[in-house]
């Protein structure tokens, strides 16, 4: 990507930041806030099935989040790029510990993975970070990942917090009482659009 693209990049997110602080989206940010909360404590990522769903489902409500603050925003399912926000691609990260890494890019093999996109984090107990590779932050290859630590993102927010929205994203119960599973939830949802007589009642428990 070129250095104008993440200029592009980096003006949008400070149009969002600064959108954000307006009086008149207070409810647009407070329901993006429980949403991302009700999504965290039910959808539990300890559980590995969940985090795609997560991921997924974060991906749909920051789009319709961004879509009542007027801008335009597609949702692209790419391998690479999540949403594509007046024009300009955006990848998602997301880490709901506060600490530890986050997966970049996700590789086979000897493969050798280069961060190419502006990338938005949301981090719990910090917000959004906008990142990309121009800013020369510290990457690093696993045997299945290229990923980037925390501590790498934090650094880059106390030299300048231009790059944080200040959001509230908990962290995620170390032993959560209510845990759903998302293909329980689809099985479900399907069996009840068929209206089952049969099935439903012999669902298994969760």
């Amino acid at each position: 990507m070129s250095k104008n693209s993440f200029e592009r990049a980096r003006k949008l997110f400070r149009k969002i930041k600064e959108k954000i602080k307006d009086e008149r989206y207070k409810p647009n940010l407070f329901e993006f806030e429980k949403s991302i909360q009700k999504l965290i404590e039910e959808y539990d990522t300890a559980n590995w099935e969940n985090r795609c769903v997560v991921g997924g489902a974060l991906e749909i409500l920051f789009i319709a989040f961004l879509r009542s603050l007027n801008f335009k925003c597609q949702w692209l399912k790419e391998r690479r790029y999540d949403i594509e926000l007046d024009g300009v691609k955006f990848s998602l990260k997301s880490n709901f510990v506060g600490s530890g890494s986050i997966r970049l890019i996700n590789i086979l093999g000897d493969e050798k993975a280069t961060w190419e996109e502006p990338t938005l984090f949301f981090i719990s107990n910090i917000g959004i970070c906008y990142a990309d590779p121009e800013m020369k932050l510290k990457t690093t290859h696993t045997s299945d990942a290229l990923i980037i630590e925390i501590k790498e993102l934090k650094n880059l927010l106390k030299n300048s917090e231009e790059w944080l929205i200040p959001l509230s994203i908990p962290k995620k119960a170390k032993n959560s009482k209510i845990i759903k599973t998302a293909s329980y939830d689809v099985a479900k949802s399907i069996l009840e659009g068929i209206n089952s007589q049969c099935l439903k009642k012999y669902l298994p428990e969760v």
